[in-house]
């Protein structure tokens, strides 16, 4: 239950509360040099509310740990999302997206499976929905490093035994967003 009410938290603020303050673009100045910042303004407003949020939580679930770089960690943060750029989706898309991933997942992977960036709506949506991961890895080759690619194409991977705990950590930020 707290995940369900942690995400319509997330969508209010997404709706409500999307706009950069002063210090939201001093944090992604630190973190982003200038063809990363491109690709995070090419995010609609929510998901880069969304993606600020994200590195705000793992900046929160870091604490005090040394063996991590949050460099790294605040950069596939801010970037995770960039695969959902072209989409263009609105909040009743995302809605039917969680919706059926969450009610009719078979279906829902059939239907992504088959689509593309210029399919019919309802692949079109899923496609985005399962390939954003994949999408933004792409959008980051060779603008970022290896390890920042790797998180962002898996952030939506299960978790194995043996992942690395930047992936662990960014997935867990992402759910609490």
């Amino acid at each position: 239950m707290n995940i369900f009410l942690a995400r319509v938290w997330a969508l209010l603020r997404s709706i409500f509360w999307n706009k950069l303050n002063d210090a939201d673009v001093a944090f992604l100045r630190d973190y982003l040099h200038k063809q990363e910042q491109i690709l995070f303004y090419s995010l609609s407003a929510r998901d880069q509310r969304h993606s600020l949020d994200v590195a705000y939580t793992v900046r929160d679930l870091l604490g005090k740990r040394t063996k991590i770089n949050p460099d790294k960690l605040y950069k596939a943060a801010l970037l995770h999302d960039v695969g959902k750029a072209p989409a263009r989706l609105r909040i009743r898309d995302r809605v039917c997206q969680a919706l059926f991933f969450t009610l009719l997942p078979p279906l829902a992977d059939y239907l992504a499976d088959r689509g593309s960036e210029t399919t019919g709506y309802w692949r079109r949506i899923l496609f985005f929905y399962k390939y954003h991961p994949r999408l933004g890895a792409a959008l980051v080759k060779g603008i970022s490093g290896n390890d920042v690619l790797y998180l962002i194409e898996h952030h939506h991977d299960a978790y194995w035994s043996g992942e690395p705990k930047e992936l662990t950590i960014l997935r867990e930020a992402d759910s609490l967003n």
